[in-house]
């Protein structure tokens, strides 16, 4: 009986033994099939979500959900950032002046280069990473347009970035100008430094009233004396060939003829005006002339003569 007794017990330990182990294999059978289940849950709405966004999965990562990591890296590249000095454009020696060209406003970080130039100014930003320069203009007629992109990486000390703005007043007056410098979280819109912006008051003047037609008239006059020398240059051309004809004609006037004695006669001093002097060359020319003249005339008169006594004898 005892041994009965004994084998009964062994087998219902047995039993039980196969039961626990069944019931074990059970449970985790059923926690693998609800961790498949939730799994495929979690990502079929998770993928639902990503494609309503715009522009679907395109969008990148998701920033990190945990508060605290998120914190962490803002932390992390603000102890990377480091200090550089900006040269900028003092907006005062603009020299604005209304209705003109536009002026040009520059901001560089200049790397290794720190000594600023005439009508430049210096500040320090933040960088090491993407930054964004802003200027600002407020104020009736005033214009700031961006040559440049805002931002630009600075990611060491020798990087050299340069912004360009063009300044223009459409009418007198005084107006504000603030420059904003930023350090981005890499290529997102996320602010890691903004200092305070730098302001300025700056006074765009007037025209003078009379440049307008003071201009004008300067060019009118440059455009007369202009004129004026063209033309003395022609008469004086023209008087010299007139000259030149002149002194040709007088040297082939003919031998002889009734007409001589009228031309050689010398002419009568006018008493109420003083004889300019002479050139030497022309005098002694106009002597020669007049010599050659007076020789023909008189053979002229003796020819004529010597006729006359032949046609009376």
């Amino acid at each position: 009986m005892v041994g009965l007794r004994a084998w009964a017990t062994r087998r219902r330990s047995s039993v039980l033994l196969v039961l626990d182990a069944l019931g074990g294999v059970s449970w985790v059978a059923l926690g693998l099939l609800l961790a498949l289940v939730w799994g495929s849950f979690v990502g079929f709405v998770t993928r639902s979500e990503e494609e309503d966004r715009p522009g679907g999965a395109a969008m990148g990562p998701a920033p990190p959900t945990g508060r605290f990591s998120y914190a962490e890296e803002i932390e992390r590249e603000r102890r990377r950032l480091f200090d550089v000095t900006v040269l900028h454009t003092n907006p005062r020696a603009l020299g604005l002046v209304a209705d003109a060209p536009p002026r040009r406003f520059r901001v560089e970080i200049p790397g290794a280069r720190v000594a600023s130039g005439p009508g430049e100014s210096q500040a320090v930003a933040s960088a090491g990473t993407q930054m964004g320069v802003k200027l600002h203009c407020s104020g009736a007629g005033v214009r700031c347009t961006p040559l440049s992109s805002e931002r630009q990486s600075v990611l060491s000390r020798r990087d050299v970035a340069v912004w360009l703005w063009e300044v223009q007043a459409e009418r007198a007056g005084t107006f504000s100008v603030a420059l904003t410098m930023t350090s981005y979280l890499r290529d997102t819109d996320t602010v890691l430094v903004e200092k305070p912006p730098l302001v300025w008051s700056v006074e765009a003047v007037a025209p003078p009233a009379d440049d307008g037609w003071l201009s004008r008239a300067r060019d009118l006059w440059r455009q007369v004396t202009e004129a004026i020398t063209g033309l003395g240059g022609l008469a004086v051309s023209v008087s010299a060939i007139a000259a030149v004809i002149a002194m040709v004609i007088r040297r082939r006037l003919p031998a002889g003829g009734p007409d001589d004695d009228a031309g050689t006669a010398d002419p009568v001093p006018d008493v109420g005006r003083r004889p300019r002097p002479r050139p030497v060359r022309r005098v002694r020319r106009v002597r020669r002339v007049r010599s050659r003249l007076g020789r023909a005339a008189r053979r002229a008169r003796q020819s004529s003569g010597s006729s006359t006594g032949a046609i009376s004898s």
